[in-house]
C-alpha cells in the first residue's frame, strides 16, 4: 500500500500504525520480527523468538529510518544469540556496519 494509509480520517482518540513481518534465521534459530510504522512515519522494531517456549523480545527504538529499526532488533538478536556483552548502553542504536558480524 502507498502512504495513503497516512490520510486515513481517523478519531481523535485513535492512531493507526502500519505493520510488515520478517523472518530472520541465525544458525537453528528462526526470529519473527514486525516493523511498525506510525502515521507520523517514525518506526519501530520487534523481534520475538518464533520456535521457543520461553518469551524474549528484541526491540528498537523509535527512529525515522525502517532500516535503522530492523538493525537495532538484529543486533539484539545477534547479541544474544551469540551471548555477547553489552559494550556501552545505547550501542544498538547505532548505524554501523557491525549488523553482519564482526
Amino acid at each position: 500500500m502507498s502512504r495513503d494509509w497516512k490520510t486515513i480520517r481517523i478519531r481523535e482518540d485513535a492512531e493507526l500504525q502500519r505493520k510488515e513481518w520478517f523472518t530472520y534465521q541465525v544458525g537453528d534459530s528462526r526470529f519473527n520480527i514486525e516493523l511498525f510504522e506510525t502515521t507520523k512515519g517514525d518506526f519501530y522494531a520487534i523481534g520475538t523468538p518464533a520456535d521457543s517456549s520461553r518469551l524474549f523480545i528484541y526491540g528498537s527504538s523509535l527512529v525515522s529510518d525502517p532500516a535503522l529499526a530492523l538493525e537495532q532488533a538484529i543486533k539484539k538478536i545477534n547479541r544474544d544469540h551469540d551471548q555477547a556483552d553489552i559494550l556501552a548502553v545505547g550501542e544498538d542504536v547505532h548505524d554501523d556496519d557491525s549488523v553482519g558480524g564482526e
